[in-house]
């Protein structure tokens, strides 16, 4: 009776010492078995708030993923989210391996850099794995479009079963209750669901909604195993699931460690290259006039045309010095992953959010989306606000006339409480990033 073991994390998110603890056992689980293994990653390795990882677009913890020697992922909401589907193929090459992603696709296709499934070789066994994600609104303005998870995964089981298939593994990026729904109504589909997403820990799976489904908590801390059996006549079954907590005092793997070294070094030589030469500091004031977020307003009007321009003062985090700048000063000033985003507005519409954005108390308050820090006041080029004057490119703001709105998708969405209503015609144009776009202007205006 050949056995399989599924070893598996999930939303590592950028935890690069816990994980080099982890994939250690991981290696050692694998070179003591007597049975096939594989190990899986559920999704999220990305991480904003990890400089490695955000200032690399994610990439650095795929590289990372490879030397752990997982042999399958699915794309989680990490990457996807901030950066697109344009990022796919770079993490693909990363991984050595496409990604994982069934249930989203790009103009009717699978994104470049992804596969629906894999068929993997384990020992005498044939294990096909399918990945899936959970949908994020969002995804539609990178141009991606929703499909039915159930009916993917049904295809996709029956063209691995009908390759041979011994094992069928469904990856999951959806979380515990879109699993557990999916549990109830693909037994006989799938022989086992991986999941993320949630951050559980499920001990001993969950088995009462029909498929088994495993999940393994957080940030590396633990290590999912997963026991399959596969008898004479093909039937699997599902001894036993488990999930073990790997000690903060366990060895590391060295040969983690060394890329996430590697990934250190290439990120400072890209962060070192100059970009451009200013003839003055440009410094910054989370709630008061930050003048780096005044050139951020400028370079995004430049970028995108319109009649004006509105910036926070938290997509800001410092200044730009005098002189000689480089792209790490600009990573520095503005690490933000925000896209530009255009909307028309009636004048009077306009002014009330004008005016909200230049008050002290709106300057102050602190928001969840900025990680609490205040949204600061509110940056404008092609505009100004004086008391209750608002001028748009030198003439009084007309309450009856429509203006196009260039800003953030904060500044004009729900998070910024500024607009109310989210102006019907927004457009979030994906996939530049704020930094993106300031290196580009400066490059222009400051060679």
């Amino acid at each position: 009776m050949p056995t399989l073991e599924l070893l598996h994390w999930n939303d590592v998110h950028g935890r690069y010492d816990s994980l080099a603890r982890l994939s250690a056992y991981a290696k050692t689980l694998r070179s003591r078995a007597d049975h096939a293994t594989l190990l899986l990653d559920c999704g999220d390795i990305e991480e904003a708030t990890v400089r490695v990882s955000a200032l690399s677009y994610g990439v650095s913890g795929w590289r990372v993923l490879r030397a752990c020697g997982v042999d399958v992922a699915v794309t989680g909401n990490g990457g996807l989210l901030r950066y697109g589907p344009m990022l796919l193929p770079r993490y693909a090459e990363s991984l050595g391996s496409p990604l994982l992603l069934a249930n989203v696709t790009m103009h009717g296709d699978v994104p470049q850099g992804a596969a629906r499934s894999r068929m993997l070789q384990a020992g005498e066994l044939k294990v096909g794995v399918i990945g899936v994600t959970g949908w994020l609104p969002a995804y539609g303005d990178f141009g991606l479009e929703r499909h039915a998870t159930e009916g993917v995964v049904r295809e996709e089981a029956e063209g691995l079963r009908s390759r041979g298939a011994d094992v069928v593994v469904l990856l999951s990026h959806c979380g515990v209750e879109k699993d557990r729904e999916a549990a109830s109504r693909l037994t006989g589909v799938v022989d086992v669901i991986v999941g993320g997403r949630t951050h559980l820990v499920l001990p001993e799976g969950d088995r009462d909604h029909g498929v088994p489904v495993a999940q393994a908590g957080q940030y590396a801390e633990h290590l999912g195993r997963i026991r399959l059996d596969v008898d004479d006549a093909g039937r699997v079954s599902v001894p036993s699931i488990a999930v073990e907590r790997v000690s903060e005092e366990a060895p590391q793997d060295p040969e983690v460690l060394a890329v996430v070294q590697e990934c250190e070094r290439d990120l400072e030589a890209w962060l070192a290259e100059p970009v451009a030469t200013l003839p003055r500091a440009f410094g910054h004031s989370e709630t008061g006039h930050s003048e780096v977020a005044q050139l951020v307003a400028h370079a995004l009007l430049e970028y995108i045309p319109g009649d004006l321009s509105m910036v926070l003062a938290a997509r800001c985090t410092a200044g730009l010095p005098s002189g000689r700048v480089t792209r790490g000063d600009v990573w520095a000033a503005t690490s933000s992953p925000a896209n530009p985003t255009t909307a028309t507005m009636l004048g009077s519409h306009l002014r009330s959010v004008l005016l909200k954005g230049r008050s002290q108390e709106y300057a102050m308050t602190r928001s969840d989306v900025f990680r609490g820090r205040p949204y600061g006041q509110l940056h404008l080029a092609s505009a100004e606000v004086a008391g209750e004057t608002v001028m748009v490119r030198d003439e009084p703001l007309d309450d009856q006339r429509i203006y196009r709105v260039v800003s953030t998708d904060v500044e004009l969405g729900r998070w910024g409480r500024l607009v109310g209503q989210i102006p019907d015609d927004l457009v979030i144009h994906t996939p530049t990033i704020v930094p993106e776009f300031l290196e580009a202007y400066l490059r222009a205006t400051y060679p």
